[in-house]
Formats: C-alpha cells, sequence, structure tokens
C-alpha cells in the first residue's frame, strides 16, 4: 500500500492546498514502462464539511486504490462545498481545471472522461453530484455516500434559524452561495440542475434511518442512478461498506 500528500499552490484559489493521494498496488502498476505511456483510472473523493483529505485514511481507500489498480486522488475543499463561492475560493473551477492539470502533470492518470469518477461523502457528495451534473466532460461517474443533496432545504432552515444538519449557518452560507434566496433553480441547485438531463452515470447510497432517503430518492429518479440503502449504523463515517460497494459499481 501507498500513499502521498501533495501540496500545492493554487493560483484559482489564491492559496495552498494539500491533496491524499492513495496509489495502485505495485502488482498492478506496469513498472517496465519506461515511455510512461500507462495512463490509470482515477477516482476523485470530496469529503464531507468540516473535515479534510486526511478523513479518508480511515476509510478502505488505500486498500481500494491497491486492490483495484486504480488512482484515488482526495483533495482539501474546506468550507467550499465545491463551489465557487460568493466571497471565497473559486473552488468548482479549480476542481475541474488547474487541480487535474497539476495531478495529471505529476501522475500517471488518465485524462479519459471514462476513467475520470468523483465521489463524496455527506456534503462532498453533493459537491460530487454537482461536478458530475455539470461536468460530464471530465467526470463520467459521480458517487453519492449519505449526502446532503438538498441544499435549498438547508437553506430554508438556515434563513429560519434552525439547525442546518452541515456545520455551515445562514452567514456561511451567504459567503458560498449569495443571496440565499436566489439559490432555487440556480447553477448550484442540484435537482434544477438534474432536470437538463446528464450523460454522467449516478451511484447514491445512504444508510437506513439516516435521514437522506428521500432527498437521495428523488434525485435519483431524476438522474436515472442506481441506489443501495445500507443498514442502519453500517457505515458510519468510515465508509467501510460504501465506499467498496462504490468502486465496485464504478469499476463494471
Amino acid at each position: 500500500m501507498a500513499q502521498i500528500e501533495m501540496n500545492m499552490l493554487s493560483v484559482i484559489t489564491c492559496g495552498s492546498t494539500s491533496v491524499r493521494v492513495f496509489c495502485p498496488g505495485m502488482d498492478k502498476m506496469y513498472l517496465d514502462d519506461a515511455k510512461h505511456e500507462k495512463k490509470y483510472p482515477v477516482l476523485w473523493l470530496l469529503h464531507d464539511e468540516g473535515g479534510a483529505a486526511l478523513d479518508w485514511l480511515q476509510t478502505p481507500a488505500e486498500r481500494l486504490a491497491e486492490k483495484y489498480g486504480i488512482f484515488i486522488i482526495a483533495p482539501d475543499q474546506h468550507h467550499t462545498l465545491c463551489t465557487d463561492m460568493k466571497f471565497g475560493p473559486r473552488f468548482e473551477h479549480f476542481m475541474n481545471t488547474e487541480l487535474l492539470g497539476i495531478c495529471r502533470n505529476s501522475l500517471p492518470i488518465s485524462d479519459d472522461p471514462r476513467q475520470n469518477w468523483i465521489g463524496g461523502v455527506g456534503t462532498g457528495a453533493y459537491g460530487a453530484v454537482k461536478m458530475g451534473l455539470k461536468h460530464p466532460e471530465t467526470f463520467s461517474k459521480a458517487v453519492a455516500i449519505n449526502g446532503f443533496l438538498d441544499m435549498e432545504a438547508i437553506i430554508q432552515k438556515a434563513l429560519k434559524g434552525e439547525e442546518t444538519g452541515i456545520t455551515h449557518t445562514q452567514v456561511s452560507l451567504e459567503a458560498v452561495f449569495g443571496d440565499l434566496t436566489q439559490f432555487a433553480g440556480s447553477q448550484n441547485d442540484l435537482y434544477a440542475l438534474a432536470q437538463n438531463g446528464s450523460e454522467t452515470g449516478f451511484y447514491f447510497t445512504w444508510e437506513a434511518n439516516s435521514g437522506h432517503r428521500e432527498e437521495n430518492e428523488k434525485l435519483a429518479a431524476l438522474v436515472d442512478a442506481e441506489t443501495a440503502e445500507l443498514p442502519e449504523e453500517a457505515d458510519c463515517e468510515s465508509c467501510q461498506q460504501s465506499l467498496p460497494a462504490a468502486v465496485r459499481w464504478l469499476l463494471k
């Protein structure tokens, strides 16, 4: 098993960021590829709000990369919700352009959309599905694990002064999205984006009684996603069941 921490300076986000890279097993790599012609599939993973790329160390990510001969790359996205923030970094643009270029220049990973997938857990799942809906030219498949997908519902709670269920409040959500009354139907509203259809394939999975079933099933119906419900408390935050199942689906 092998994993690498990459630290890089981003022109787009105007700062430094860290990326955790989980590498294929040596027996799955073409070590005699002197011309470096072999390019490997890659799963880009987004962590939950309030977390970091380091969180994926507690999951089977490293083992899955080794077993299936793929790269798994997890960037820090801080509190951006994988969005071009109104007052903050343009993370969506960074994710879809600069980060890809830096990693492809440093690692033997494919630039073929058919071999580029994106996934996430919690609010990271929101970001992953958004990238899949908006950027099928980059990501052919997207995975959502215990995803907070109905961001409009979260915003409505914030506007009422209620607990949002994520670490964001009204003020911080305004920093991300701007005028919250204009969110519905915008380019950050997954349900509005899904109305346009998508060439991307989707896989949604969640724990029973986690509160995610309704929002996941609603969006799954719009994008024709494959879905799987796990037993209650089967996964917790460590993705022990969901991430292996998601990778098997990606490799079909």
